[in-house]
């Protein structure tokens, strides 16, 4: 005879569906109040709930590639005196999507052993206000970069580290404090996937045995003129030619990249880039990490032009000013060189401007300032140049810097202008005395969170607008979802344990008999 005791069964039942959810806590500790970063196991290929490691390396020089598993990735990268490698950081703040999980002042940084050796091991730290800090031995482990031959130095490439936030594909230009004790600052990071990235960054294994270095010369002119001066007068608007000259001196220099560091007052002229005569990508690089040209012969040079357009009136105001603009240039085993041309830009005579701001909600049929703005609506911006000196004013550039609006909206109609960073610039045009000339563009405003702190969208063109969001209303506490099985065991183990425990309760003396 088989005895089959309910009463025990379900006591069986209630204790197995908590020992399932202990076991599981592991998936529901990402949904705890804070951020938290890099929490998922490290994997290779992006699967789904993985983290890439912390820091990964390749050889650049070679054609290699980045890890694809662990085993390739505690091997480390294989290097040569001369060779370029390049870092990559990845970081994901693993918490779930919303106000308290942000992590603040977030800052990243690697660190080299320095010295000369056969082995560099190469570690990352990422850190926040509100975050526990993250390490790389912890992380996938440390990189080790192995050089071949006699013990070299690894050197960091002036200007090489870029950011790539959000799971863009396209970087931004950081500064060059990734090595530095506080690192580079990223700022804000949201949780969940979407806020995930990386940052990059590469440095030189050791210095060749060359007796060559690099010379830069950097003049600028008028496009109306001749080249070769260091310093030229121009006034707003005007456009200007700059020609960057780099030679090889003594001997032959390999690995050699051009920069150019292009101040905000000075405007590219997109498709003005040409090396040696032939124009060449304005992604080349020339005004991010460097346009890589490659090996230069004794006494062979790199003749890179480009043009560029000043600011208008309205962003230097009524003083005079000198813009500088910085070239440099770098090789394998030679120092960095760098060479400076100046703009001194004055104002126009007899002229003087106002300029002035206003903005429609389209959606709602009202002035943006008196309603809160939704999720959705459409924003109308209406910019003013007002010519009230007595003098023609030409050339003139209308521009405004809608960084602030970029964080809450996108444009979704440019009018007559384009987008250039955080600025939206229209075309040069002439302002006659007492006239006012207006330029328009559309933004539809982003969706917007629960529990999202910034709920002002500002901007500032002559006067300042300020523009409310409508935030929406917190019913109760919500725990973001996230792909893979765990809430859904948790909640089905749940589900067990509180069924066991009720029917243990309510039929205790209940006894199944069966012969």
């Amino acid at each position: 005879m088989i005895k089959f005791n309910i009463k025990n069964s379900f006591r069986i039942l209630a204790i197995a569906g908590l020992l399932a959810i202990a076991t599981l806590g592991v998936f529901a500790s990402v949904s705890a109040s804070g951020p938290v970063f890099d929490v998922f196991p490290v994997g290779y290929t992006g699967a789904q709930n993985e983290d890439y490691p912390f820091i990964d390396a390749r050889n650049v020089t070679a054609g290699g590639t980045f890890s694809t598993s662990q085993s390739d990735h505690n091997d480390g990268v294989a290097a040569s005196a001369g060779d370029t490698v390049e870092f990559i950081i990845y970081y994901h703040n693993g918490a779930p999507d919303d106000a308290a999980n942000t992590a603040n002042n977030v800052r990243v940084r690697a660190v080299f052993p320095g010295g000369a050796s056969n082995t560099h091991s190469v570690s990352a730290v990422l850190s926040a206000d509100n975050a526990s800090t993250v390490y790389s031995s912890s992380r996938g482990g440390d990189i080790a970069i192995k050089v071949n031959g006699a013990s070299q130095t690894l050197e960091y490439i002036s200007g090489s580290t870029q950011w790539f936030p959000n799971r863009s594909t396209s970087g931004q230009a950081l500064s060059d404090g990734i090595l530095s004790g506080s690192g580079v600052m990223l700022g804000s990071i949201r949780g969940c996937w979407n806020y995930s990235g990386f940052v990059k960054f590469r440095a030189r294994v050791g210095q060749t045995a060359s007796s060559g270095n690099l010379q830069i010369d950097k003049t600028v002119s008028l496009s109306s003129g001749a080249s070769g001066y260091n310093s030229v007068d121009a006034q707003p608007s005007d456009i200007v030619r700059f020609r960057v000259v780099t030679r090889a001196v003594n001997a032959n220099v390999s690995g050699v990249t051009v920069r150019d560091i292009l101040p905000s007052s000075l405007i590219y002229r997109s498709g003005t880039t040409k090396v040696n005569g032939a124009t060449v990508s304005d992604s080349s690089g020339f005004f991010g990490a460097g346009y890589e040209y490659g090996a230069l012969s004794k006494d062979q040079t790199i003749d890179i032009t480009f043009e560029a357009q000043l600011a208008s009136a309205s962003y230097f105001g009524n003083s005079s000013q000198t813009i500088t603009n910085t070239a440099n240039a770098r090789g394998s085993g030679v120092d960095t060189v760098q060479d400076t041309a100046e703009v001194r830009v004055g104002t126009v005579a007899g002229s003087s401007f106002e300029l002035s701001k206003s903005a429609y909600n389209q959606t709602q049929g009202v002035n943006a300032l008196s309603v809160l703005a939704n999720a959705g609506d459409i924003i109308n911006y209406k910019l003013t140049y007002r010519n009230t000196g007595a003098a023609t004013i030409s050339s003139a550039v209308i521009e405004d810097d809608i960084s602030d609006v970029l964080n809450h909206a996108t444009v979704i109609n440019a009018g007559e202008g384009s987008l250039s960073g955080n600025f939206i610039r229209f075309p040069a045009i002439t302002v006659p005395a007492g006239v006012s000339i207006d330029k328009t563009f559309q933004v539809k405003m982003k969706d917007v969170y629960s529990g999202q702190t910034d709920t002002t969208m500002s901007n500032t063109y002559g006067n300042r607008l300020d523009i409310q969001i409508r935030t929406p209303t917190v019913l109760g506490t919500y725990i973001a979802p996230k792909t893979g099985p765990g809430e859904n065991l948790v909640l089905l183990f749940s589900v067990i344990t509180t069924a066991g425990v009720f029917l243990y309760r309510k039929y205790p003396k209940f006894v199944l008999h069966k012969s």
